[in-house]
């Protein structure tokens, strides 16, 4: 069942934009409401007060409302009128269609007497109006009166009312007695299924709220707009057990603590038009803590603090907002050097004993590369050995002659080639010098000795000719 709380009262004050110190007139008929409360707290310049259709039981909550003109409280739960002697302003109240019995209608008349500026009253409806004295009984005790349930209230009415007033008083007391002895006597005995009574109303009006409050919550779930649980604020420390660290409103912030060597300066910069009173800032030896509309940003700092000594401030030019936390040892090193460690060298193989370098002999230094690769493409390949032959000779004098010494000394090479079919190649024709001029031999210089020379015999350089795909061996000439 729904309460009168100041949540509900602001939204049925949408008309005053949701304020209630000022608010003059306000609707609250049909939400199922079982108490008057929070009225007198946030209402207090209240003037017409709309309380109808709701399952009331009692006035209350009501006698401060010193500017209250206007009371509605009718289809409610309400036996007796009470607790409106305060309501020095109360112009009209209406009590249709309640509970109000002949057996305290007296005691209603009575705390009545004391609004003074009540004319308009309406109490159709109520039990108390099937007496026959019912209305010359109100007019005689409440001379205020201008009008009883909707009808004007004559001079003469009133005069006749008066004269009637001690046989109007006895005929009451019996019509009392008479109602507490039928009350008495249905106690026991079953109600008729459709009475109107306090019983049936108050299961209606239950089961009216039950259907309300389904639908609206039907309603939040088509749009979407559930309440969420109330979100909890991280703790000091995480998981592990460490101060924690966080900024998740994503506020831009700057810690200081090289500027002044006797304090820590921690700033912050929230919304420039953020109320003050939504801000918590805790102060710790090891850490800042401020909490902006529930977004935490929390720093350890770097070192120990006085936090009786701190002094938060807030620009008021920009919203920023300024810590300033005295060390507690300001002559302290925050951070000493480490001693230098030695530097890390990559690790070498280790080399058996007598083939270092010193064991062989050789000498530290630079390294030569050269010879390590060799490009198969640009290093000619070995000549088979084969092909030289060492002699000792001198340098040509004729060419008879040094062919003659070439022959005698290796008469197996092929210096002739009379007979090769082949045309010679452009090595030989090198050799030759001049078109029709044949040198002797060819000379190699080696590197034997002094005086020593290497004579490559002819079909080292010669290529032999192709005699249907196969290679004809190469005639050589005979000295």
């Amino acid at each position: 069942m729904p309460r009168l709380t100041e949540e509900l009262i602001r939204k049925r004050a949408e008309h005053n934009e949701g304020v209630l110190a000022d608010l003059e007139e306000v609707a609250l008929h049909q939400q199922e409401l079982e108490k008057i409360e929070n009225i007198e707290a946030c209402c207090r310049h209240i003037k017409i007060l709309l309380l109808q259709n709701n399952i009331i039981p009692k006035m209350e909550g009501l006698n401060k409302l010193k500017e209250l003109e206007y009371l509605n409280l009718a289809l409610n739960n309400i036996s007796k009128i009470e607790g409106i002697e305060g309501c020095e302003s109360l112009n009209k109240l209406d009590m249709t269609v309640n509970f109000i019995d002949v057996e305290d209608l007296e005691e209603s008349v009575y705390n009545l007497k004391a609004n003074i500026m009540l004319e308009d009253l309406y109490l159709t409806g109520n039990p108390c109006s099937d007496w026959s004295g019912f209305r010359p009984y109100l007019v005689a005790h409440l001379p205020q009166l201008k009008q009883l349930d909707g009808k004007l209230i004559l001079p003469a009415e009133r005069i006749k009312a008066r004269q009637q007033l001690p046989k109007l008083q006895q005929e009451l007391e019996v019509v009392v007695q008479a109602s507490l002895a039928k009350k008495a006597a249905e106690a026991g005995k079953p109600v008729s299924e459709g009475a109107y009574t306090k019983e049936s109303r108050n299961e209606m009006y239950l089961e009216m709220a039950a259907q309300k409050e389904e639908k609206e919550a039907n309603e939040r779930r088509r749009m979407g707009t559930e309440k969420k649980e109330p979100r909890q604020v991280p703790g000091v420390y995480n998981a592990r057990g460490e101060i924690r660290q966080c900024n998740e409103g994503k506020y831009d912030f700057n810690i200081d603590d090289t500027s002044d060597t006797t304090m820590i300066i921690f700033e912050l910069g929230v919304p420039k038009y953020l109320d003050t009173s939504a801000l918590d800032v805790d102060v710790n030896p090891l850490y800042v803590r401020c909490v902006v509309k529930e977004k935490v940003t929390q720093l350890k700092l770097p070192a120990e603090v006085r936090p009786d000594a701190a002094k938060v401030q807030r620009s008021r030019t920009t919203g920023m907002l300024r810590i300033e936390m005295p060390l507690l040892e300001p002559g302290r090193v925050k951070n000493p050097k480490a001693a230098p460690e030695p530097e890390l060298q990559p690790l070498k193989p280790e080399q058996p004993k007598g083939t270092g370098p010193q064991a062989r002999g050789e000498i530290k230094g630079s390294v030569s590369v050269q010879g390590i690769y060799k490009d198969p493409r640009r290093v000619a390949a070995d000549k088979p050995s084969e092909l030289l032959r060492e002699v000792r000779t001198t340098r040509p004098q004729a060419g008879g002659q040094t062919a003659q010494l070439a022959r005698t000394a290796a008469p197996d090479d092929d210096d002739d080639d009379d007979g090769c079919s082949r045309p010679q190649s452009r090595l030989n024709r090198r050799r030759r010098g001049p078109k029709g001029s044949r040198p002797p031999e060819w000379f190699l210089k080696g590197a034997a000795g002094a005086g020593r020379w290497r004579v490559l015999s002819e079909s080292a350089f010669t290529p032999q000719p192709r005699n249907n795909g196969q290679r004809t061996p190469v005639a050589s000439s005979t000295p």
